[in-house]
């Protein structure tokens, strides 16, 4: 499979999952607190097991540019939960 096609599959999930997860905390009514934790853990552990995955290969090409794209995934992923929440806020 070709290595753009890939990262665009698993980026976009990752993003659905995201703006799901804020979503369903929000309509849950839980506490500004819970919704930041339960956010940061749905947005930081997959770009880092990711990266763990690729750290197992010893490839330094890979790890150098999937690397990259995995930290930038990460701040998407973060902003995106940012903005879904303000949006949810308004909407729910």
């Amino acid at each position: 499979m070709n290595p753009a096609v890939l990262f665009l599959l698993i980026g976009s999930v990752y993003l659905v999952i995201i703006a799901y997860g804020v979503v369903r905390t929000r309509k849950r009514g839980l506490p500004p607190r819970a919704r930041i934790l339960l956010a940061a853990v749905q947005v930081v552990p997959p770009p880092l097991l990711l990266f763990g995955a690729l750290l197992t290969t010893g490839d330094a090409f890979a790890i150098g540019g999937w690397g990259i794209m995995l930290a930038m995934l990460l701040v998407a992923g973060a902003l995106l939960a940012l903005c879904t929440d303000l949006v949810a806020r308004r909407l729910l």
